[in-house]
């Protein structure tokens, strides 16, 4: 085949690049077979070398690296057979002369860059002579495609390693260039370590190859002048040069494992250098820093207080927060001082310094023995101080793997710690860690990583605590374990915080220590420094300071720390606020009236709020043995009627929270057998009323989100005070429903807060349902009153008004039947939340005890004609929402109405048997019609007709035919069509049992309103 190719060596030139490219893929696939013929090649392509063109010599320099490759190859598997005699070794010479004076000198980069390829693949192959000759000419070239593109700076770098290797580490002699002539080299290639590389994958993957062509560069000029180098690097990493100092860092993590004897006795000036770098402000010089600690450490370059500092090091940068990241201004007032900041620093840069040595630290606790000598117990230090924070939950994995080693091997962990003086006390790594958990999501498992090292720092603790914590701390995280399933839930963070504030309460119950409470409640005043004031970890720590305080006795000290507690707070912070209102709600011990001393120089709305909360947290925390005279002392005072004239938003959330609070401290003890009502329970009614900003002459003009939120809160107070003893007034109920039910006719949006306060109002109406009324017909006029109340939203015009309106219905429909079947609350019997010391005494006989045909409400007291005739258009209404609702409206009266007595003059109006079947039909209608949304809207109505004709009794038909009016001129031209139709096939089925009266009531219905409705 090689034959054949030489015969076209005497062809046209244009044909040479092609033949070359064949000969090299040759060389590379046959290297055993090719080198034997090198001579018979070099003969031919000799001779041509000196015409070729700029743009053919890429070709010929690619062909002449891949025949040396194959040399190369041919000596590896053949060491004992010389191919090259005199002649090719003269050829040889003769190709590199021509690369170095020409080539090399070439203007086209690719030229240059091919043929410097071409030369590190020949220093081997020619005679020292020649190369130490050729080097003056050829490291300038190979330094200077160095600086070039990835690509360019790869090819070079890899040849000026192998032209290092030949000069200096060959066994032909000494070294042909001495240290000071490699100054030049160092010089230039020590910058190019710290490059940044590109994201794209190929320049990533070839900043890597480069990078460690360069360090091989460096590795073998250190193994000829190790100690020469050592002493470089070092003054480099004293420069002012920032790449020369990441360089000069990177190159020495890359080197200290592989000159590590050689470099011993540079082992304490390498460890000031790195002391003195700990400062520094750049980001590339801490991200070489950062992982050259972790070198050094693995091979025992650290111990002592340069190692403790390294740790100290890796652990604030692990701080870096995701809000820090956000945050430029308090990076560079925090981590860098540096007035370049912004022109120095990118985002994912900080992101990956923190990254590593979060790393690093890992590392070094897990995998390095030495260093866990040092960590151990220096690194709990690092959990107190406030600007370590960010980085507790990668210190909390540090000392889980130190303790799982210490007890693997037998070691106690409270040795070192005791005989350590600065490691803080138990009781501050307890207070600490606590208030950490409050976020259950936060970056790093935080909350997980602090519960599973408590139970490793158990036998820090007193022995009782640690077991109570092994059974405990595995069901705190299961709450947490899985972050995706915990947001579906709205409320998790209150959960949470709960479940913290449990952990702490049976904690100290099971310690059952007086001093050791006190010394923990010092530590937890000492915190307040840690944390913000508007951060939510402070409001959690008044309320972990407020539950120890209800574990004391010592009055001074509870008043004293109740003291602290307010000095460290800020009223016109609402989540601060809060926390504070807890926290003291929660201790035992309280002067009501001395409240009044923490009002500061701030706003009177903040201080009225923060008041308004503690009363509210006092009721909801108080002890059962004073819960009733510490709720009346609390009421009696009167002290929220005087905060009415708050303005703020917060505040009046604040004195409606504290009201709500009230009555659910009364349903709590009433749920502990401890019955009693509110006092003054409508008045605080009128308050939430006053607050909630609007009665029923107010326009609903102002929808701002703050005050859609006040109103959701207030109808939520209403709910809990009207489920309250004694039951609800009339005149109070109806003062109520005329300052709600507005709330049907919200805008849509925001859609969040106003959904959640349609739903609110909708609980308010079932819950004035359950509490209302003495027996079954009152409950049903009840009923009815709200129905009719509700009337003006179902049938408007506006379909989100419709919706809810709807809603509405079938929720309070659901409570009624409830009541009638004898669940929650049901007729004759009071809930159990509501139940007051009268009733409870034995003298009273329950209303329970009667017969039901006197409990339960007669069906005649539903109107049931009435009541289906203002849904019966819903039932064809546009919106299929709508629809859906209606029909399960109609089927939940019918149901109803089946279960009730009926009067003995119309027993016989009704087929039983026909009843049921047909109420069967609506209900399995109801399932088709939740189940498929594409179902003939006229046949679904058609059969709701049919099953109502069917339903319906004598009197009820005359009654619904009598209050048809409406519905024929319903808002929605569609739904008015239906009734008409519907009216028409009432009339066709049952018309025979209509009496003449009846009929002509029905043609009495005005004629304007139904020719309007026809012709519109």
């Amino acid at each position: 085949m090689m034959e054949e190719i030489f015969l076209h060596f005497s062809g046209p030139t244009s044909a040479l690049p092609t033949l070359l490219q064949i000969l090299a893929d040759f060389a590379s696939a046959e290297a055993l077979q090719f080198t034997p013929r090198l001579k018979d090649v070099l003969l031919r392509v000799l001779p041509i070398l000196g015409s070729v063109r700029d743009g053919q010599r890429p070709v010929f320099a690619n062909a002449f690296k891949c025949w040396c490759q194959a040399a190369w190859q041919y000596l590896g598997d053949a060491p004992s057979e010389l191919p090259f005699d005199s002649d090719v070794m003269s050829f040889m010479n003769s190709v590199f002369e021509l690369l170095i004076k020409v080539w090399t000198g070439s203007r086209d980069l690719k030229v240059r860059s091919s043929s410097v390829e071409a030369l590190g693949e020949m220093v081997d192959l020619v005679t020292r002579s020649q190369l130490k000759s050729a080097l003056p000419r050829i490291i300038p070239t190979m330094l200077d495609l160095c600086r070039k593109d990835q690509e360019v700076a790869f090819v070079a770098s890899h040849s000026l390693h192998n032209l290092l290797n030949a000069s200096l580490l060959s066994e032909s002699g000494p070294p042909l260039l001495d240290f000071e002539e490699l100054t030049v080299i160092l010089i230039t290639l020590l910058p190019l370590v710290s490059v940044n590389n590109g994201k794209d994958e190929h320049y990533v993957s070839k900043g890597l190859k480069t990078y460690n062509e360069l360090q091989h560069c460096f590795l073998v000029i250190g193994l000829a002048y190790p100690e020469d180098l050592c002493m470089f690097l070092l003054n480099k990493c004293k420069s002012k040069d920032e790449a020369s100092i990441v360089g000069a860092l990177s190159t020495i993590k890359h080197l200290l494992p592989r000159l590590l004897e050689s470099w011993h006795t540079k082992q304490a000036s390498l460890v000031e250098i790195v002391k003195s770098l700990l400062e520094h402000q750049s980001l590339g010089i801490r991200m070489a820093l950062a992982e050259l600690i972790v070198v050094m450490a693995s091979h025992c370059y650290l111990s002592g207080q340069p190692a403790e500092l390294a740790v100290e090091f890796l652990v604030r940068h692990s701080a870096i927060t995701d809000d820090d990241l956000n945050d430029l201004g308090t990076l560079k007032n925090e981590y860098f001082q540096d007035k370049r900041f912004e022109m120095k620093v990118s985002l994912a840069g900080l992101s990956e310094l923190r990254a590593v040595c979060e790393k690093g630290l890992l590392l070094l606790a897990i995998t390095i023995p030495e260093m866990q000598l040092v960590l151990w117990p220096f690194i709990l230090k690092l959990i107190i101080p406030k600007k370590y924070t960010g980085a507790v939950a990668t210190v909390c994995k540090c000392i889980t793997e130190l303790c799982r080693h210490k007890l693997s091997h037998m070691n106690p962990l409270y040795t070192e710690f005791n005989a350590s003086n600065d490691t803080p006390n138990p009781e501050d790594l307890f207070a600490r860690l606590v208030v950490l958990m409050h976020n259950p999501l936060a970056r790093g498992q935080l909350a997980t990583q602090i519960l599973t090292v408590l139970c490793y720092l158990g036998p820090l603790f007193p022995r009782n605590l640690s077991l109570f914590w092994q059974d405990e701390v595995p069901k705190m995280k299961a709450y947490i374990s899985d972050p995706e399933d915990l947001k579906q839930d709205s409320t998790y963070q209150e959960i949470w915080d709960d479940m913290i504030i449990n952990f702490l309460a049976e904690s100290l119950d099971v310690v059952n220590d007086t001093e050791w409470v006190i010394s923990l409640g010092d530590a937890f005043a000492r915190q307040y420094d840690l944390y913000a004031i508007s951060d939510e970890h402070s409001a959690l720590l008044h309320r972990c300071l407020g539950m120890l305080l209800q574990k004391v006795d010592d009055r001074i000290y509870v008043s004293e720390k109740i003291d602290w507690m307010c000095r460290h707070s800020s009223m016109s912070i609402p989540i601060n606020r809060l926390g504070l209102a807890q926290g003291i709600g929660l201790v035992r011990f309280l002067s009501f009236f001395s409240f009044g001393a923490i009002a500061k120089v701030e706003d009177v709305d903040d201080t009225y709020a923060a008041l308004a909360l503690m009363y509210g947290y006092a009721a909801r925390y108080a002890p059962s043995t004073v819960i009733e005279a510490r709720i009346n002392a609390l009421v009696g005072t009167n002290m929220l009627g005087r905060l009415l004239h708050v303005q703020h938003p917060t505040a009046k959330q604040a004195v409606i929270t504290a009201i709500d609070l009230l009555g659910r401290a009364v349903i709590s003890a009433a749920e502990m057998g401890i019955s009693f009502p509110l006092k003054r329970r409508d008045q605080l009614l009128e308050y939430v009323l006053t607050l909630m900003g609007r009665d029923q002459n107010n326009d609903l003009t102002d929808f701002n989100t703050e005050l859609l939120h006040t109103q959701s809160l207030a109808l939520s107070a209403c709910t809990t005070l009207v489920s309250l003893e004694p039951r609800l007034p009339m005149e109070t109920r109806n003062r109520v429903m005329k300052a709600t039910l507005g709330f049907f006719a919200l805008p849509t949006e925001p859609s969040s807060i106003v959904e959640s306060l349609v739903t609110n109002l909708i609980i308010l109406l079932g819950a004035i349902l359950l509490t209302s009324g003495e027996d079954g017909r009152s409950r049903a006029e009840q009923l009815l009153h709200i129905l009719r109340q509700l009337d003006p939203y179902v049938s408007s015009s506006l379909e989100h008004q419709r919706r809810r309106g709807c809603v509405a219905v079938q929720e309070v429909l659901i409570k009624f039947r409830n009541l009638c079947s004898g669940g929650f609350g049901a007729l004759g019997s009071y809930p159990t939340f509501t139940m007051n010391k009268q009733i409870n005494q034995g003298g009273t006989r329950s209303l329970s005890s009667l017969p039901s045909a006197f409990v339960l409400p007669s069906r005649d007291s539903l109107s049931m004609g009435e009541r289906t005739m203002a849904y019966l258009p819903r039932c064809a209404d546009t919106d299929a929402e709508v629809r859906k609702v209606a029909i399960q409206i109609i089927a939940l009266f019918f149901n109803i109405s089946l279960s009730l007595p009926k009067q003995k003059a119309y027993v016989n109006d009704i087929d039983l048997e026909s009843s049921y079947s047909a109420l069967s039909s609506l209900e399995e209608l109801v399932s088709i019609v939740k189940r498929e949304a594409s179902v003939d809207q006229t046949e679904v109505f058609q059969r709701v007709v049919s099953s109502v004709c069917i339903l319906l009794s004598k009197g009820e038909l005359v009654v619904l035919l009598h209050s048809c009016t409406s519905a024929t001129c319903d808002k929605v031209k569609q739904s008015a069509d239906a009734s008409i139709q519907a009216i028409i096939m009432f009339i066709i089925r049952r018309g025979k049992e209509l009496r003449e009266a009846d009929v002509s009531r029905l043609c009495a219905l005005p004629k304007d309103k139904r020719n309007s409705r026809t012709s519109s």
